[in-house]
């Protein structure tokens, strides 16, 4: 699978609507919209159980340069509440060497939206929206010191891959049905 088979790729669910940003990144207006949008949502709260490449950098075109550097190297979906702001983002990287489609992803939302299952539903809408482009696995990565993000994973589907796993972080593989 590569990232031009992302392209488009748009769900929505009960109450959240998941799109490609890459609109918004060709159009200068639209960027610095989606920064101002953005820039609430990375608290360190938010950033500490990602991994060392998605962390936000430091000085004053730090946050510019982290959209940059997604959006190189993944297929990032928007993810807006249906009667509101941006909640966060859903980052897919597909597996070039994989044998099978494989796509690996990563998840973040503001502080606010914690806890109201919007994660949960988040994946359910991806796992239905991929199962209707064709079989394709998804590894998620879990920083041991964040169980609820685990979760999440399992009642997506989500199996533990220990082969895959490392001691500070836990990979979980969904394999297609």
């Amino acid at each position: 699978m590569r990232r031009s088979d992302l392209a488009g790729l748009r769900f929505e669910t009960a109450r959240l609507t998941a799109r490609d940003w890459q609109p918004d990144l060709e159009e200068p207006e639209a960027r610095a919209a989606l920064a101002r949008a953005l820039a609430p949502l990375l608290t360190q709260p938010v950033l500490a159980h990602l991994p060392p490449p998605l962390q936000l950098g430091p000085g004053p075109g730090a946050l510019d340069a982290w959209i940059s550097a997604r959006a190189a190297e993944s297929r990032v979906l928007r993810v807006d509440l249906a009667q509101g702001p941006l909640a966060g983002l859903l980052i897919l990287a597909p597996d070039p060497e994989a044998p099978k489609p494989t796509l690996h992803l990563g998840y973040l939302l503001g502080e606010a939206h914690w806890g109201q299952g919007l994660a949960s539903e988040l994946l359910a809408g991806l796992v239905a929206a991929l199962e209707e482009q064709g079989p394709v696995t998804l590894l998620g990565g879990v920083d041991r010191a964040n169980p609820a993000s685990a979760r999440v994973l399992e009642k997506a589907g989500f199996r533990p891959d220990p082969a895959l796993s490392t001691p500070d972080t836990a990979l979980y593989r969904r394999a297609p049905r």
